[in-house]
This record gives C-alpha cells, structure tokens and sequence, in this order.
C-alpha cells in the first residue's frame, strides 16, 4: 500500500469515527443549545476534541466528554486522571447527556459570561472567548475548535430552523454525506490526473 493511500485509509478511518460521535450526540448539542444558548458547533466541536470523539480513556471512564474537572463546588462521583499534573481530579457523569446539560451549567459561570453577548451563529467568536476566559490551556484551542467546526459543517447545526431536531440532524448527515462523496472524487480526480500526466513523461 502507497504511503497516500494509507494516510487516505487512515483520515477516513478518523474522520468516519468522528460523525458517527455527531449522529450519536448531536441531539444533546442541539437540546442544549435550544435551553441555554449555547451553539451546537461549539458543544460539538469541545466534544470532540475533549473526548477524542469519545474515545479517550478518561471519557470511556467517566463519560465526561468536556474534560471539567471537579472544581471545589461539585458534589458529584469523582476521578483521577493524568492531565497537566498527575492525578487531577474529573467530574464523573451516569451518562453522556448528563455531562452534556453539566457542561452548559458549567459555562453560566461568571467568567463565561462574555459569550452569552455574542451571536449564537458567530462560533468563531465563541471560539476565541472560550480560550480568553481560560477554559483550555492549549494556546492554539480556539483554532482547533475552529477547524473542526468548519472541517465537519457543524456551524450548520446551529441555524435557526422550525424542523424536528431529527429531521435536522439527518439533513445535515446526508449534506456531510455528499460533501465527503464530492472530496473523494476530487481526490480521486487529481491522483488519475498526476498518474496520466506521469504515464505520457515516461514515454
């Protein structure tokens, strides 16, 4: 196998793992955002890359998808993972939904309160506070953010629309269907293109 074509398999193999993570939790992202104003993107886009797209060893362990952790008010199970020192301490959730409503609860802290002056559709904006008011340490966070939202058409999750939250996540999967089914011939298009033009030079 080529080297293109296994890092082809590979990017494919990663990114149908994360819209399966949006099938699976794009309901909650979108109730959420319908009670507390928070985009859908943006609940997605952290989801992902807090949880690895649920895959990381602290969210299988706790189904906490957001990496908070416990902070000196919370009263909830509680565990203790390697993070930027040994042994931190995480919120340990009964299911993904819960830590999903935790995690809008946890942005009407004071210090997030900026993001509820922004537009709902402008996640970019939310993007960049959410790193102002310190919620990840990565310095490059709000561009993370960004790329997934923007790679995976999430900012469609967010439009204002009078559908059934079912009906709208299975508009939008069949849109990222035919999006992913365009890139692939566009791919495919230009490897034929290369292989031709290689195939005349030889002769």
């Amino acid at each position: 196998m080529s080297l293109f074509s296994f890092s082809q398999k590979n990017k494919k193999e990663i990114e149908n793992v994360v819209i399966e993570y949006i099938r699976k939790y794009a309901v909650f992202a979108i109730e959420e955002m319908e009670k507390f104003g928070i985009p859908a993107s943006i609940k997605l886009g952290q989801g992902i890359l807090e949880s690895s797209s649920g895959k990381s060893s602290l969210s299988k362990a706790t189904n906490n998808h957001f990496g908070i952790k416990c902070g000196k008010n919370w009263v909830g199970d509680v565990y203790y993972h390697d993070d930027d020192i040994p042994k931190e301490c995480f919120r340990k959730y009964n299911s993904v939904e819960e830590s999903f409503h935790d995690h809008s609860k946890f942005l009407q802290q004071p210090r997030y309160s900026k993001l509820f002056l922004l537009k709902k559709d402008d996640y970019q904006a939310w993007a960049t506070e959410l790193k102002k008011a310190g919620y990840a340490t990565s310095l490059n966070y709000a561009n993370l953010l960004i790329d997934q939202i923007e790679k995976y058409y999430l900012w469609k999750l967010d439009k204002t629309t009078t559908f059934s939250i079912e009906r709208r996540i299975n508009q939008y999967l069949n849109y990222v269907k035919n999006k992913r089914k365009d890139s692939f011939f566009r791919i495919f298009s230009r490897k034929f293109r290369f292989l031709i033009k290689k195939l005349f030079q030889s002769k």
